[in-house]
């Protein structure tokens, strides 16, 4: 008692308001703390009366920090153009000791909060879903029995976020004093790496940028499709090395058979462009579609590649008309490494959501989608190979790389399908994204229709 006592009248705190502090706060009363209860003079009902003004100003300040305990808020953090990264709930009733009494003037005290005491906490405990980047390191190449040279690495690189702690905890303190229930909070995406191995001959020797991330959602699929998709990608597509000026070919990575004997699920296949029926390996095209996502937005030349003839919901996320189907022996997607060195690919799923990520030289080339396109929304100018304009059943999106010599090149990607939702257009308004190379890579900007 009596090192609390001592703390808060090193504080500054006058001794009166010491002690009717620790009575407020349950510490003791006035006569174990050492107060008087005798019969009083005149000057000790003075003083008993300041006592009791105290003890009320004392009283506020608990019934504040009473208050403080109710409150939580709920901080969204958002990067690029205001996207929400993750959200964090935080409530003094789960950190009560952000809450201090501070004295203000010889006999008063009141409640707060400490932006510095939740500094602290942000350094030893940051944000869980503001994890930092995590790079990787190749730990050796090898061909396999297709000769696809594959690498093993240390760990799936990801991508991260810093943010200014000084500035997030003030925040937290500023919205839980006045009571706010939802705040946002910018913060700034950090890319990975992945690092060479220094095996001699290897393919990569130097340390390779992250250029593009496609995306996909496979929720709703049956549990054989999600087994042939986790596996398409954690199996067959992850840590594949394209080497420079090399065509990936994506049925060249599934080895040579794709079959219930080689670990592949029964799911539903189209075949003959309407029929759907189970086969083995039915999801592969989960992941082409990812990645062919991925090398659209890493502005690489495309080959080869096709819509499937059904339009599959599966692909709507993400990139809705931005699908590729694979049949082992007849359609394939295929696209040509470009850059100035070899690219490795990794791959992943978190939860149902497909990532695929091109990892390579970065030599600064812009590319821009723009996006999606059709019949009621394209501009009256928007033209395909033929010279015909998008068709009722086709989606399109305009993909424009600008070279760092200046050299521009736009190409229209069509997909095609038996037919397309009728309220498919009027919920996917033409935006235009910029993907990579320039300053703000995940800005999205809405397109006027143009009819």
């Amino acid at each position: 008692m009596g090192s609390r006592r001592a703390h808060l009248e090193k504080a500054g705190v006058s001794g009166v308001l010491v002690i009717g502090m620790l009575v407020a706060l349950g510490f003791g009363s006035w006569s174990s703390l050492g107060v008087s209860v005798a019969p009083l003079s005149a000057d000790a009902a003075r003083m008993r009366n300041a006592e009791q003004l105290t003890a009320l100003n004392i009283s506020d300040a608990t019934l504040k920090r009473r208050q403080f305990l109710k409150r939580s808020t709920t901080i969204s953090f958002t990067a690029g153009t205001g996207g929400t990264v993750a959200r964090w709930t935080v409530s003094l009733a789960e950190h009560p000791s952000w809450i201090i009494f501070e004295p203000e003037g010889p006999d008063h005290i009141h409640a707060m909060i400490s932006a510095e005491r939740i500094r602290s906490d942000l350094l030893l405990h940051p944000v869980a879903d503001l994890p930092g980047a995590t790079s990787c390191r190749i730990i050796r190449e090898a061909k396999d029995a297709q000769g696809v040279v594959r690498a093993q690495t240390d760990c799936i690189a990801s991508e991260g976020y810093r943010y200014d702690v000084v500035s997030l905890a003030v925040l937290t303190k500023d919205a839980l004093e006045s009571g706010t229930a939802n705040v946002s909070f910018p913060v700034e995406p950090v890319a990975p790496s992945i690092l060479a191995s220094g095996q001699s001959g290897a393919e990569i020797v130097t340390t390779l940028q992250l250029l593009a991330t496609g995306r996909s959602n496979f929720k709703g699929s049956g549990e054989g499709r999600k087994a042939n998709v986790r596996k398409a990608l954690n199996e067959h597509v992850n840590n594949v090395i394209v080497p420079k000026g090399a065509t990936f070919s994506f049925n060249s990575v599934l080895g040579d058979k794709v079959s219930v004997s080689r670990g592949w699920h029964m799911a539903l296949t189209i075949f003959n462009g309407v029929d759907l029926k189970p086969a083995p390996g039915g999801g592969i095209c989960q992941a082409s579609t990812t990645l062919y996502r991925a090398a659209l937005q890493a502005g690489f030349p495309i080959l080869a590649h096709k819509s499937h003839s059904l339009y599959v919901v599966y692909y709507e996320k993400y990139g809705v008309g931005l699908d590729a189907t694979v049949f082992p022996g007849q359609q394939d997607m295929t696209f040509v490494n470009d850059s100035s060195g070899p690219l490795l690919l990794q791959s992943y799923n978190r939860g149902d959501d497909a990532y695929v990520q091109i990892y390579g030289i970065d030599d600064h080339r812009a590319v821009t989608m723009t996006g999606p396109y059709f019949a009621s929304t394209a501009p009256k100018d928007l033209r395909k190979d033929n010279g015909h304009a998008i068709a009722r059943n086709e989606i399109a999106w305009q993909r424009t790389v600008v070279m760092p010599t200046g050299e521009q090149k736009q190409e229209l990607f069509v997909a095609r399908y038996q037919a397309i939702p009728r309220s498919l257009a009027g919920r996917s308004p033409a935006t235009t994204l910029h993907v990579r190379g320039l300053p703000d890579i995940a800005s999205v900007v809405t397109v006027a229709e143009n009819r």
